[in-house]
């Protein structure tokens, strides 16, 4: 028998500010790329020295500038396919991050559930004393929970008063 699904989330990063911090580059390197292009072919007098190449084209970039380019690279790709997943079916939480985990808690282990705003605590998966073990997209709500052994999780949500109630019933 297939087990019903009481809550399904799914949240990426898409925060404006965010995005904009990793893309900042790009954009810098779009407006140094066309100010280049329009020094180049826009005419330029003829006091300069008359020597204009285009070496920024056909130019070797350093190593330093290639691991530079593919972590950047490698940075947009995580943030573009990185997803927190949050299932709760009738008998566990199944909790995934996309590109790294897969945790599945039992409902009967569950003592204790609350909804909680909570200041932030970064992105991703944190261990901290206060809350334990966060797993955060976005946003400062999330659903906080105790187990009979202790273990204590928070999980971010951007609809927390559904994932409380699916954890009830």
């Amino acid at each position: 028998m297939k087990e019903g699904v009481q809550f399904k989330e799914t949240q990426k990063f898409t925060q404006w500010w965010l995005w904009l911090i990793i893309l900042a580059p790009i954009i810098i390197a779009a407006f140094n790329l066309i100010s280049s292009i329009l020094y180049v072919f826009g005419g330029y007098s003829s006091s300069d020295s008359g020597n204009v190449s285009m070496s920024w084209i056909s130019g070797r970039i350093s190593m330093f500038q290639f691991i530079f380019i593919v972590t950047y690279i490698i940075t947009i790709l995580f943030l573009a396919l990185s997803k927190l997943k949050v299932v709760v079916s009738d008998s566990e939480i199944k909790i995934r991050h996309i590109l790294f985990f897969n945790k599945v808690i039992d409902l009967s282990e569950v003592k204790e559930q609350h909804i909680i705003d909570y200041d932030f605590v970064g992105y991703g998966i944190r261990k901290t004393k206060m809350y334990g073990t966060v797993y955060n997209v976005k946003g400062k709500e999330g659903v906080a929970f105790t187990l009979k052994n202790g273990d204590k999780y928070l999980i971010g949500s951007q609809k927390a008063e559904q994932f409380l109630k699916s954890l009830s019933k």
